[in-house]
């Protein structure tokens, strides 16, 4: 008899990354939304993306096109080259949203790979292998959506080579407008508008930023925390490619946020809040002012959450 192949299913969040001025080095993992991805062993090596729902038919469902194929496809190359696994993606983040949706189902697909092969990958292991799919999805291997995404909380990559993530404190009653315009950045173009060189002053005021935004978590001191997210290296130049941000964000600030931002690449923008009432207020202003300009999206309130996990016992 041939041994039962049963699914598991596993999920991996939304996340918010740069946090003003740690551009590409920092992130958090939402609780609310994000991918899922169901895995199998396979009688034929390498792996195979059975099915993809939820991206109106917009990804590859080639493995080696696809971040979820690569990311496991370095795991099987790594860990288990003879192996091979099969992959269902279901998306719930939206493509190009700046909320680690590639990332999501790379780590989403790693998880439950890991889960089916009973390897038991530590999540550091695994954020070099969902790298792998990130330079697939926009041509920069950054950790700085997968590493909060794998483990959960809000976390700094303080190296790349060899990769090294530091897990930092979550204030406990810091909340989290989150709203995507109903426009797209790719993520790619993203990176093209960054500029070429920094002046030296800049770059000093950016260090001195992040370093104040780790002691504001490390102090729980919210107010500290909103004073450290201001980004005027990378914020000023893909601003320019989301519609009505700039307007938001002033609203979202004379509303009382204690920062507003861009998540990663955009359009989503975030607001920070020391309440769930204030920041539900802030999702309000954002959906108006966006709406305003023509681009209405969605939204929701949200705080720091925890990582990918399998979801299920073995499915059949």
């Amino acid at each position: 008899m041939a041994r039962p192949r049963p699914w598991i299913e596993a999920f991996a969040p939304a996340t918010v990354s740069n946090l003003g001025p740690g551009f590409d080095c920092l992130g958090l993992a939402l609780r609310g939304p994000g991918d899922r991805v169901r895995a199998r062993l396979s009688e034929r090596s390498g792996v195979k993306i059975v099915s993809v729902e939820g991206d109106g038919g917009k990804l590859p469902r080639e493995a080696e096109r696809n971040t979820a194929g690569v990311a496991v496809a370095a795991l099987l190359r790594r860990y288990a080259p003879e192996a091979g696994i099969e992959l269902e993606l279901h998306k719930g983040l939206p493509l190009g949203s700046g909320l680690g949706s590639s990332g999501a189902s790379a780590c989403a697909a790693l998880v439950a790979a890991d889960a089916a092969l009973g390897l038991g990958l530590a999540p550091t292991q695994m954020v070099d292998l969902a790298r792998e799919g990130e330079l697939v999805a926009c041509g920069a291997a950054h950790p700085d959506n997968v590493a909060p995404a794998l483990l959960g909380g809000i976390v700094l990559v303080t190296c790349v080579e060899p990769l090294r993530v530091i897990n930092l404190p979550v204030p406990k009653d810091l909340w989290i407008a989150v709203y995507t315009p109903g426009c797209q950045v790719n993520t790619a173009d993203a990176r093209r508008v960054l500029p070429a060189m920094v002046p030296l002053a800049a770059t000093v005021q950016q260090a001195a930023r992040l370093g104040l935004l780790v002691h504001a978590l490390h102090e729980g001191d919210l107010a500290l925390l909103g004073e450290a997210i201001v980004d005027d290296i990378v914020e000023p130049v893909r601003a320019q490619l989301i519609p009505g941000f700039l307007d938001a964000k002033a609203a979202a600030q004379e509303a009382g946020a204690l920062a507003c931002s861009i998540s990663g690449s955009g359009p989503t923008t975030f607001a920070l809040a020391a309440s769930a009432s204030r920041a539900e207020a802030l999702l309000l202003i954002l959906e108006e002012c966006f709406s305003l300009i023509g681009v209405p999206g969605k939204g929701h309130v949200d705080q720091v959450g925890p990582g990918a996990r399998v979801l299920s016992t073995p499915l059949h």
